[in-house]
């Protein structure tokens, strides 16, 4: 299938007819792996890196092997995609760090840069919203009528994008209010397009977002999420979201405690106690559910 914009689509999974369960689609920059960029050089860096480079936040590599296994005994392999701005020359280190983590996955989006370049649209390398919104909806177009998790930072517009995204899908949003935000978010005439037509080749019968969780890269106060709930869900790393998680039963108690170990190995060892507070005072985790994790 064409998508009118310049992505990279890797797919591996095909779903029955009328397939509507969950699927998780994961940013990767500062939400998986820990990446800084502020310039175009800096990008260009990256995309030089090998896999050996690349380092993941503490905590997540275990949350991704756990969302993927379930909750249960037995592996549920559910889906669980990556969706990234990196350029598609990173493909194969991505996925050999992926290898590294042990962590499987069923596709990849990347922003096909040189296409971009050709097409005389180098503003597109650095805009985030329309790129995001547009990869959202063109991985949807294989299970229109699927739950979506979604996993994004706070360091560019993964919350606005994502929360465009899930009323776009519910209908709650109009196309008129749709477009409104999106010439005010900087999205482009082409790229409102590509939008539009993606949302339109999905039908009527569309699933939803179920959360979607931002990873606090840049310390941004959760407050200022509050406009965007329940749908949009700020996490302090990963001991929060494993919390979280483990709250809508997504993953096991081995997961959590994997992951909080993680953590607290790592050089940047936060304030544990802190953390579990904050997360019961913001009902991301209720205390039934940490004494079950065994963190209570």
């Amino acid at each position: 299938m064409k998508v009118p914009y310049p992505l990279s689509q890797n797919e591996q999974r095909s779903y029955p007819e009328g397939f509507a369960g969950d699927v998780f689609v994961w940013d990767i920059d500062k939400t998986y792996l820990q990446t800084n960029f502020s310039s175009l050089s800096e990008m260009a860096r990256i995309a030089m890196e090998f896999a050996i480079d690349k380092k993941a936040i503490a905590g997540m590599p275990e949350i991704l092997r756990g969302l993927r296994r379930g909750p249960g005994e037995d592996s549920a392999c559910a889906p669980l995609y990556f969706v990234s701005a990196s350029p598609t020359q990173m493909r194969r280190v991505i996925e050999k760090k992926m290898l590294m983590d042990g962590v499987e996955y069923d596709g990849i989006i990347l922003k096909n840069w040189l296409k971009t370049l050709c097409q005389l649209r180098p503003g597109r390398l650095r805009e985030q919203m329309g790129f995001k919104i547009c990869a959202l909806l063109a991985a949807r177009q294989n299970r229109p009528k699927s739950v979506d998790y979604l996993f994004g930072d706070d360091v560019e517009s993964d919350a606005g994008a994502f929360f465009i995204y899930a009323r776009l899908l519910s209908g709650e949003l109009t196309a008129k209010a749709a477009e409104t935000q999106l010439i005010d978010a900087g999205v482009k005439l082409d790229d409102r397009q590509c939008i539009r037509t993606l949302l339109n080749r999905l039908g009527p019968d569309r699933g939803r977002v179920e959360r979607a969780f931002i990873h606090l890269e840049n310390n941004t106060p959760p407050e200022r999420f509050q406009s965007l709930a329940p749908v949009v869900v700020p996490v302090k790393g990963a001991v929060q979201l494993s919390l979280a998680l483990y709250e809508l039963d997504l993953v096991s108690t081995e997961t959590v405690r994997q992951a909080i170990a993680s953590v607290k190995s790592s050089p940047a060892t936060p304030d544990f106690d802190a953390l579990v507070e904050d997360a019961l005072n913001r009902k991301l985790v209720g205390k039934k559910k940490l004494k079950e994790a065994g963190v209570a």
